[in-house]
């Protein structure tokens, strides 16, 4: 079965080369409005095409409708850029993401706690609760979920919920670090109060695209 992070990984390379190329022969030009029109161009191709997998299809069809509402203001390549970026620094050599693991989400929440972060992570979230932090920004994890998500070798093999309040922005840069990336459920209703959802999934293999970090020029 083709995943989603390998085969959106291939799109937007794919893509950013398409555009190199025409570039190169002189068939786009290096300015925002040409590269527009060459990305839309070939997205429409690619859709008609059937190029890659169907697991990639409405994400497609997504730029596709952007790219034509919102003409260069849709920024498809830095868009693709991002997203390469993103995909190329939690990829191994042979093209899979890496591994989480118990090690990495214990490192990951010592980060947090670095940057004053509140980790909540002994107690079972099992319904609607309030979760009091005096102010300070906050992690809970559902214990029970998390040991169910974790396997004898210590690596995530199920998708486990983060229950965040706080600078998500900078929650996202951290998870990146460790090369964990984030999948919103919600940004603010959840299990707890005032708290989002995010998921993180095993090999990060979320169906959809994940929360983008910050892009260090």
């Amino acid at each position: 079965m083709t995943i989603f992070f390998n085969e959106i990984y291939n799109v937007v390379s794919s893509g950013l080369t398409a555009l190199q190329a025409a570039q190169a022969t002189g068939k786009a030009q290096k300015n925002p409005v040409s590269e527009s029109i060459f990305l839309s161009a070939w997205v429409t191709k690619v859709l008609k095409q059937h190029s890659f997998d169907r697991c990639v299809v409405k994400t497609l069809q997504e730029w596709q409708q952007q790219s034509r509402t919102m003409g260069k203001n849709a920024q498809l390549k830095l868009h693709f850029e991002r997203l390469a970026e993103t995909y190329a620094k939690v990829t191994d050599e042979q093209g899979q993401s890496i591994a989480i693991t118990s090690a990495v989400m214990t490192t990951f929440y010592t980060a947090l706690e670095l940057q004053d972060w509140l980790v909540t992570n002994e107690y079972e979230v099992n319904r609607k609760v309030s979760h009091h932090t005096d102010g300070k920004a906050s992690l809970v994890v559902c214990s029970a979920q998390y040991a169910a998500a974790i396997n004898d070798e210590g690596e995530l093999v199920k998708p486990l919920s983060l229950y965040i309040r706080g600078n998500v922005q900078q929650f996202i840069d951290i998870a990146y670090q460790h090369s964990i990336l984030l999948f919103k459920i919600t940004d603010y209703k959840s299990k707890v109060k005032f708290h989002g959802e995010y998921i993180i999934y095993p090999l990060n293999t979320g169906t959809h695209l994940p929360e983008l970090p910050t892009r260090i020029l």
